[in-house]
C-alpha cells in the first residue's frame, strides 16, 4: 500500500517534460480527484515568471529572483550555478514590495521565483530528488514503511520530477539532512525553494500537485510528523571530514570552488565569511585570493582590502577545509554531486550515498542512534552554533597595515556602526538628521560645504529615514525647505527615502516584550530589515525617535537597552550602513557645559549609550552664551536659537570638538563653529575654530604648517576672522594646545620624511593619502 501511494508521486518520465507533456502526465498519474482539478485564475501563471512572482507577493509571500541556468561572468570569469540567487544577499533579500519585484524581473525577465523557507514564510520543504542517479523516492518509501505515511499536505513537483513536501515551520529547524537517507534533505530556516509556477528555459516547470493555488496553499500546509522532525534533528554520523575526491591527488580546482561560492551569499555572518576565506586559501593557496576577493565583492558589506587583510594571516594546511564551503553551498541550493561530476567526471558529495536496496537497513541503524527527545516535545531545539576556535585568533594573523576606518561623516561618524543622536526637546535634531540624509543621498557639496555633525559627509548612497513623529505634510515642508535646487526630481531623489509613519499606517513597535518569549524583534522590524538588506548602496538608516519604536522600559532596565543596541548592531553589520536612532535628553537643572555633562543627560540606562558605537548630543546654549554668540553673528537673539553639540561617546577615533549651531529662518541648525567671531571669544571656541580650519585646508589639498611659508600666521588670510585678528604668539599657543590635546596632528606628505603638515586625526594627510593642489607652498 505504501509503495503504491509513494510511487504515484514520482515518475522518471516526468523529467524534462514540456508544458503540454507535463499536463498530460499529471492527469494520467494523479488520483482521479486530483487529475480532474482544473487550474483556476489563482493558479501560478506557468510560463510567465514575473506573473508568478506577483501572485506570490499578493498572497504575502516574499520572493527573490534566481538564475534560470548556469552562467559565466565575462568580467570576472566566475561561474554561477543554475537556481542560484540573483540578489546580492541571496534569500535574505526576498521582498513583497511590488516595485522591487518588478525591477528584479525587468532586469532578468526569465528569472526563476525563489521563496525562502523557515520562519519568514512559515513552512519548510522535504526535498526528494529523483533526477538521473538519484533515488529519493526509494529512500522516502523506506522511511514511510519504517514509520508511517506522510500526512496529506501541499506537494510541489520540480522540473526534474522530484517533489517538495511542504510542512509548517518548526522552530530550530535549519536547512540540513540530519539523519535522512541519501537524496532527501530539507529546506528550512536559512534555505529556499523554487516556487511552483516557475518555468525554465527548456519549458519544464515547477507545479503544485492537487490543484493548490498561491493564495490558498498555506492554509493546507500540514504539521510535520514527529518521526520526520526527530530524524532531521538527529545528527548524522561524521562520515567525512573534507570535500575531496577518493583520489587525494585530484584536489578541487579553481572552477569548482568558484561554482560552489556562487551558491553562498558573501553577506553571511562574519565568522562564516572568514571560514570561507580560510577554506579557499587551504584549497587553492595564493591562487585563491582573486577568487575569494571577487566573491566577497558581490556583497553589500564589501570593503576593499578586507580580504587581503584576513588572507595574510592564513597558514597553508591549517584551519578550515573546503567541506565548510561545500556545506554552505549545499544549504544555498547547490547539487554537490552534479558539481563534482561536472568538474571531476565522477559523482561526489560530502554525505554518504547508499544503494537503494540498503536504504531500509540504513534508516533502522541511524534511527537506533538518534538523540533522545526531551520530555517536553514542544520545546524548540536550537540550531547548534558553529564551533569557535580561539586558536584561530592569535595576533600574528593581523599582518600589514590595518584597514582604514570608513566614514559617513569624516572623522566623526563611521560607516557600518550603530549610533545615536540625542537632544533636548525642541532642539531641532530631526531636521538636522533629515539634512544629513539629504547630503548622503544628493551629495555633500564639496570640502568647503558647511560641516554637519562636526564634519563633512563623505559616505554617499541611499539613505532611509523612518519617523513616527512627522506626517507626510510636515516631511514635505521640510524637504521643500532643504531641497531648494529640486534635486529630489533627479535620479538622486530615488536614493533618499523618508517614511512618515503617521501617514503610512501609523506608528510601529520594532522591539517589545512578549509574555512567553521575552524581549523580541517584531515582524514589522524584520520586514523593514529585509527591505534594507536589499539596498546595495545603503549608507544611512535613522529611526526617529527611539522611544516610539522600542516598547520597552529603556530608562529602568539595562537588559532592554542592551537588547535594542544588539539588534541595531546586527543590522549595521548585515547592511554595512550606519544605523542611527534619535533619542531625547532629560532636562537638566544645571547648564550643560561640557561633553561629559551632555552624556550624563541622555535618557535611559547607561547600557543604552554603552551598547552603541557612537553617541552625538545636542543641547541649547545657556542664555548668556547664546546672546554673546548671536551678537557676534549679527543675528537677533531668540531662545533655543544657539545650539551646541559634539560626540559624547565613541568606540574608536572620533573628533570630540564642541560645535556651535545657529538656527536658520527655516529652522535648520547651521554649523557656525569655523566662522564664529566675537570681540573676545573663549579659548575653547578659538581652538575649535582652528581645528576646523586646519581640517578644511587639508581636505582642500592646501594644508597648513605650524610655522614657515605655509604657517598658520603666514597664511592667516585663509583663517576665519576671529583667528586672523589675534597675535602670532597667541595663534602659535592655540596650535600648540591643539597638538597637545590630540585635536590636530603633524603628518608627512607622500615622499617626505618630515611630519610638518597639520591635519586632524584620521584626516586625508594624517593617513598618508593627501594630495596637494597646484600652487600650494611646500
Amino acid at each position: 500500500m505504501w509503495a503504491d501511494s509513494t510511487a504515484r508521486r514520482f515518475s522518471r518520465q516526468s523529467q524534462k517534460r514540456s508544458l503540454p507533456q507535463q499536463h498530460q502526465h499529471l492527469e494520467a498519474s494523479l488520483p482521479t480527484s486530483t487529475a480532474a482539478a482544473q487550474p483556476n485564475s489563482e493558479t501560478p501563471s506557468i510560463g510567465d515568471n514575473l506573473a508568478v512572482a506577483l501572485e506570490y507577493i499578493a498572497a504575502g509571500i516574499p520572493v527573490f529572483p534566481c538564475r534560470v541556468s548556469g552562467e559565466l561572468d565575462p568580467h570576472t570569469g566566475r561561474v554561477y550555478g543554475p537556481k542560484s540567487p540573483l540578489t546580492s544577499n541571496g534569500l535574505y533579500g526576498a521582498s513583497t514590495n511590488e516595485k522591487i519585484v518588478r525591477q528584479w524581473w525587468r532586469r532578468n525577465p526569465d528569472a526563476l521565483v525563489g521563496i525562502p523557507t523557515g520562519e519568514k514564510t512559515g513552512f519548510f520543504a522535504l526535498d526528494v530528488d529523483v533526477k538521473e542517479g538519484k533515488h529519493g523516492d526509494v529512500s522516502l518509501a523506506a522511511l514511510e514503511a519504517e514509520h508511517a505515511p506522510l500526512p496529506p499536505t501541499v506537494v510541489v513537483q520540480t522540473a526534474t520530477g522530484g517533489t517538495h513536501f511542504l510542512f509548517k515551520h518548526v522552530d530550530g529547524l535549519t536547512t540540513s539532512t540530519g539523519s535522512l537517507p541519501a537524496d532527501i534533505d530539507i529546506r528550512a530556516q536559512g534555505g529556499y525553494v523554487i516556487a511552483a509556477g516557475s518555468t525554465l528555459a527548456d519549458g519544464t516547470f515547477y507545479e503544485f500537485l492537487g490543484g493548490h493555488t498561491t493564495s490558498g496553499f498555506m492554509a493546507e500546509v500540514a504539521e510535520a510528523p514527529k518521526w520526520l522532525v526527530d530524524i532531521v534533528r538527529s545528527p548524522r554520523r561524521p562520515l567525512r571530514h573534507d570535500y575531496t575526491p577518493a583520489n587525494d591527488n585530484a584536489p578541487a580546482g579553481a572552477a569548482e570552488v568558484e561554482e560552489l561560492l556562487s551558491f553562498i551569499s558573501p553577506d553571511i555572518g562574519y565568522q562564516d565569511w572568514v571560514n570561507v576565506l580560510m577554506a579557499v586559501h587551504g584549497a587553492l593557496g595564493g591562487d585563491g585570493f582573486a577568487i575569494a576577493d571577487a566573491w566577497s565583492a558581490r556583497g553589500a558589506k564589501y570593503r576593499k582590502g578586507d580580504v587581503a587583510a584576513r588572507w595574510k594571516g592564513f597558514t597553508a594546511g591549517k584551519g578550515v577545509t573546503l567541506s565548510t564551503v561545500a556545506q554552505l553551498a549545499r544549504d544555498g541550493g547547490a547539487d554537490l554531486s552534479a558539481i563534482a561530476t561536472k568538474h571531476r567526471g565522477r559523482q561526489h558529495d560530502v554525505t554518504q550515498k547508499m544503494d537503494p536496496e540498503k536504504v531500509e537497513a540504513f534508516v533502522a541503524k541511524e534511527l537506533a542512534k538518534k538523540t533522545p527527545v526531551a520530555a517536553n516535545d514542544n520545546d524548540p531545539v536550537p540550531a547548534e552554533p558553529r564551533a569557535l576556535s580561539i586558536f584561530e585568533w592569535t595576533v600574528d594573523r593581523f599582518k600589514g597595515e590595518a584597514p582604514a576606518v570608513q566614514y559617513l561623516v569624516d572623522g566623526v561618524i563611521p560607516l557600518g556602526v550603530p549610533g545615536m543622536v540625542s537632544a533636548a526637546g525642541d532642539t531641532g535634531k530631526s531636521f538636522a538628521l533629515l539634512e544629513l540624509h539629504r547630503r548622503v543621498a544628493f551629495g555633500s557639496g564639496g570640502p568647503f560645504a558647511t560641516p554637519i555633525f562636526g564634519g563633512q559627509v563623505v559616505g554617499e548612497g541611499t539613505s532611509v529615514m523612518i519617523t513616527s513623529e512627522d506626517d507626510a505634510n510636515e516631511v514635505h515642508r521640510r524637504i521643500d525647505a532643504l531641497d531648494t535646487k529640486g534635486n529630489r526630481y533627479t535620479p538622486a531623489g530615488k536614493r533618499m527615502i523618508v517614511v512618515p509613519l503617521p501617514s503610512a499606517g501609523g506608528a510601529r513597535a520594532f522591539w517589545k516584550e512578549d509574555k512567553k518569549q521575552g524581549l523580541i524583534e517584531t515582524d514589522d522590524f524584520k520586514r523593514i530589515c529585509d527591505q534594507l538588506k536589499d539596498i546595495g548602496d545603503l549608507r544611512l538608516v535613522t529611526f526617529d525617535p527611539l522611544a516610539s519604536f522600542a516598547h520597552l522600559p529603556l530608562n529602568e532596565d539595562p537588559s532592554a537597552g542592551q537588547f535594542v543596541c544588539t539588534s541595531l548592531s546586527r543590522l549595521a553589520t548585515e547592511t554595512g550602513a550606519t544605523i542611527l536612532t534619535a533619542h531625547h535628553m532629560r532636562k537638566s537643572k544645571a547648564p550643560i557645559e561640557t561633553l561629559a555633562d551632555a552624556r550624563e543627560a541622555i535618557r535611559g540606562s547607561t547600557a543604552l549609550v554603552d551598547g552603541l558605537r557612537l553617541a552625538y548630543a545636542m543641547w541649547p546654549a545657556d542664555e548668556a552664551r547664546a546672546k554673546r554668540t548671536c551678537k557676534s553673528l549679527g543675528i537677533q537673539y531668540q531662545p533655543n536659537r544657539i545650539v551646541l553639540g559634539g560626540v559624547v561617546k565613541a568606540n574608536g577615533a572620533a573628533r570630540r570638538i564642541m560645535s556651535t549651531y545657529a538656527r536658520s529662518d527655516s529652522g535648520l541648525l547651521v554649523d557656525k563653529t569655523a566662522g564664529l567671531g566675537t570681540s573676545a571669544p573663549a579659548q575653547d571656541d578659538l581652538r575649535t575654530a582652528l581645528v576646523v580650519a586646519v581640517e578644511a585646508a587639508a581636505n582642500a589639498g592646501s594644508p597648513f604648517t605650524k610655522t614657515g611659508a605655509s604657517g598658520l600666521f603666514e597664511m592667516r588670510e585663509r583663517l576665519p576672522e576671529e583667528l586672523r585678528r589675534i597675535a602670532k604668539g597667541r595663534l602659535d599657543a592655540l596650535a600648540t594646545e591643539a597638538l597637545e590635546r590630540g585635536e590636530i596632528v603633524r603628518a608627512a606628505a607622500r615622499g617626505e620624511k618630515t611630519a610638518k603638515w597639520l591635519d586632524v586625526p584620521g584626516g586625508i594627510f594624517a593617513i598618508g593619502l593627501g594630495n596637494f593642489t597646484t600652487g600650494t607652498p611646500r
